[in-house]
């Protein structure tokens, strides 16, 4: 292999033929134009899907989908910038990506009996993904999420689909264990 500058196959950018080796192996159909032996470039061929399919993305986990079962608390506000509340999010099962759960709108309520109040509970299911992605669809509105990269706290936006001033964030940590 040369160590002086040859000419880019893409323009007339001279770098080192190494880097251009790289450069053309990358850009024009994997290890098509490189000088590595077959068996080299067919093994090296196969690991990088695996490489770039095990990246961790941002925000993301590593790769599996994490547990977010039980009790998380915490806070909306309306994109108003007032009107604000406490809420409980629970999430009662997780199979998969798949969750199933309610929003107990006001956290002085027991979230085991707030089901009997129409007014603060609302039921909602959706999906979470390997990244902490939620997408959650509720009675009244959209909420989705982002699980935090420690998986300590979720956050998101939400949008009451029937009333279209009832709109903002909500944000909510684990429940304590006592």
């Amino acid at each position: 292999m040369a160590a002086g500058p040859c000419e880019c196959p893409c323009g007339s950018v001279r770098r080192p033929c190494r880097v251009n080796i790289v450069a053309r192996t990358l850009a024009a159909g994997m290890f098509k134009a490189s000088r590595v032996p077959g068996p080299i470039a067919l093994l090296a061929a196969a690991l990088i899907p695996v490489v770039l399919h095990s990246a961790v993305g941002s925000g993301g986990t590593s790769g599996k989908i994490s547990s977010i079962l039980g009790t998380w608390t915490g806070t909306w506000t309306n994109a108003d910038n007032i009107t604000t509340g406490t809420e409980s999010f629970v999430v009662q099962r997780q199979e998969g990506s798949t969750i199933t759960g309610f929003f107990c709108w006001d956290i002085t309520q027991d979230p085991a009996t707030c089901s009997s109040n129409t007014n603060d509970y609302e039921s909602w299911s959706g999906t979470i993904d390997a990244t902490g992605t939620l997408v959650i669809t509720g009675q009244l509105g959209d909420y989705p999420a982002k699980l935090s990269p420690d998986g300590t706290s979720i956050s998101g936006t939400y949008q009451n689909r029937r009333i279209a001033s009832h709109t903002g964030t909500w944000g909510v940590q684990r429940k304590p264990v006592k």
